[in-house]
């Protein structure tokens, strides 16, 4: 219900004085109740919406200083002026310091004075029942807002839940090559990801991809990469009669496809196959930064190709290709996202690519020991979401 904010209720026991105050008012287009009875005034009072109290006041009467005493804690922000027989400056201070708003000399000789009182208190009732309906309704908004975040935390949570399950082991082991994969996110949902496909008896495809943005939409990206991912592998690996796979033709289809679903997102990628049979490591480039380093022979540096090939899911004219690297048997490789970046104290891209490749190497290649070296783990909030993969040779391990 609308509060009517121009309400006055008249209390006074002069029959005279309350039909002359309210015939006054009334005239004015103000709504007046009146009523010479102290209960029925104290329960309109508390059951009404009023604007204005208008009250007659004789401190000889215990009863109407009761009720004056009790209307002004109960209600303090409703404005009550009061009428009354001023005897001295001090029962006017008294009244005032109860609670009062103002108190006028009875007899009334002009009503312009009450009624410059009455007007600006009724402005005053006006914003104070305006305010009280919009505090109302930001409690109901605010209410709702924390319900929905209740829920959008939730859903998030079984969200980030299935986006883990659905990454490889943290740890594993696949055709004697030892895989550790490393996340940690900005937000519940990460919009890096990770997987490593077995192939066969020697090979493993392999890639780490960064989504643009952060949350729910790039998760589900990386989610749709992996289906997308797996269907092509399996598609090559089933039309091809040797079996052939080409990382660089599958980058190129994965481009392809996310090009077709129009969904105003894209990543950067890199994508290996590691042959054990010959020590290969065939991978591309989608735009990926940084990349990965190799460390074997007791040195470590990055691998060639930045730049061979755009970020996917952006050109439909863009070319990838195919690189190559020789493996030694006691190889380590070590991807990352961009997210490492943003923990490196460093401001030049360069000058962090070789403290990366610095902390690596006095680590000795190990991704526990760049993890702890970088401090990661005590971090309560990471800037980007960080992901990490390393790989390593049988006889590394």
């Amino acid at each position: 219900m609308e509060p009517d904010v121009s309400q006055i209720l008249i209390v006074a026991n002069d029959l005279d004085l309350k039909h002359k105050i309210t015939q006054h008012y009334a005239s004015r287009r103000f709504h007046v109740t009146a009523t010479n009875d102290p209960l029925h005034a104290l329960d309109f009072f508390t059951n009404a919406v009023v604007s204005l109290v208008l009250f007659q006041y004789s401190p000889k009467e215990p009863t109407l200083t009761a009720l004056l005493q009790d209307m002004l804690e109960k209600c303090a922000e409703v404005p009550l002026i009061v009428l009354t027989q001023i005897d001295s400056a001090q029962s006017v201070t008294n009244m005032l310091r109860l609670g009062a708003t103002d108190v006028f000399n009875l007899p009334l000789d002009t009503f312009f004075e009450l009624d410059q009182s009455v007007m600006r208190h009724v402005k005053r009732s006006a914003l104070l029942y305006e305010n009280l309906q919009y505090r109302q309704e930001l409690e109901v908004v605010h209410r709702q807002v924390n319900k929905n975040l209740a829920e959008l935390q939730q859903d998030q949570i079984a969200g980030r839940l299935i986006q883990q399950r659905m990454m490889p082991p943290e740890e594993c082991s696949i055709n004697g090559l030892s895989m550790h994969r490393y996340m940690k996110s900005s937000l519940y949902l990460s919009g890096d990801f990770i997987d490593y496909i077995r192939l066969d008896d020697n090979r493993v495809l392999f890639y780490l991809a960064d989504v643009s943005g952060h949350g729910a939409s790039s998760a589900f990206l990386s989610v749709l990469l992996k289906n997308i991912t797996n269907r092509l592998t399996r598609e090559h690996l089933e039309s091809d009669a040797n079996g052939l796979i080409s990382p660089a033709t599958v980058v190129a289809q994965i481009n392809s496809e996310l090009l077709d679903f129009d969904i105003d997102k894209h990543m950067t990628v890199f994508m290996g196959m590691l042959d054990r049979s010959n020590h290969m490591l065939t991978y591309c480039v989608g735009g990926h930064l940084p990349m990965p380093l190799l460390s074997q022979n007791n040195e470590v540096n990055y691998l060639s190709g930045l730049g061979s090939g755009l970020p996917v899911g952006l050109f439909d004219d863009a070319q990838y290709t195919d690189l190559t690297q020789q493996l030694e048997a006691d190889f380590n490789l070590l991807l990352s996202s961009d997210g490492i970046f943003e923990i490196l104290p460093s401001d030049q891209i360069a000058d962090k690519e070789e403290q990366l490749r610095t902390i690596l190497q006095q680590s000795g290649s190990r991704l526990q020991g760049l993890v702890e070296a970088l401090n990661i783990n005590s971090l309560d909030a990471v800037p980007d979401d960080i992901a990490l993969l390393s790989i390593c040779g049988e006889a590394y391990v």
